[in-house]
């Protein structure tokens, strides 16, 4: 009588090939990761990012054109360094490497200077632009998912309706 040892040596390896096979379909037909979900909140960050980049331009533009007008305009224009620092998310900025060159000094273009528009309607271009940036940030507070998100862009409106007063 012969003595019943198991499976043969060759089922075993035939059985193993077919595991290690259907193991590396199974990986091949599954679904890919899906990418992360979009944050409705990045777009309405994103807006009010770019209304105080607009307005700080737009006060720029005038104390550029209008230099009498500094002392009065350029705590509203500090005002809006902080929105946007408030609003904008901390970016990570790499730090220089060691054999890195030192930049170049370039001289920076100087923009012709156009006519300096009266004063009054200097200021009414600011006060135009903050009543439209109030709106906006009011409306995208309305919009925001994320509670934190929402009290800045109100704080935000709050703030540039104050503005138009400030410039009268």
């Amino acid at each position: 009588m012969s003595a019943d040892l198991g499976p043969s040596r060759r089922r075993v390896l035939t059985a193993a090939g077919a595991a290690v096979l259907a193991g590396a379909l199974s990986s091949c037909t599954s679904e890919p990761t899906p990418p992360p979900p979009i944050d409705p909140d990045d777009a309405l960050r994103d807006a009010a990012v770019e209304r105080e980049q607009s307005l700080l331009q737009a006060y720029d533009a005038v104390l550029l054109a209008v230099p009498e007008l500094t002392a009065r305009l350029l705590p509203l224009r500090d005002q809006h360094l902080e929105h946007l620092s408030a609003v904008r998310p901390p970016v990570a900025t790499p730090l220089p490497s060691a054999s890195a060159s030192p930049p170049v000094a370039s001289v920076p273009e100087v923009p012709a200077v156009p006519p300096a528009p009266p004063v009054a309607e200097a200021l009414a271009g600011l006060a135009a632009a903050e009543r439209t940036a109030a709106s906006a940030h009011a409306l995208a507070a309305l919009r925001a998912a994320d509670r934190p998100l929402a009290g800045l862009l109100a704080s935000l409106s709050a703030s540039e309706a104050s503005h138009p007063v400030a410039l009268s």
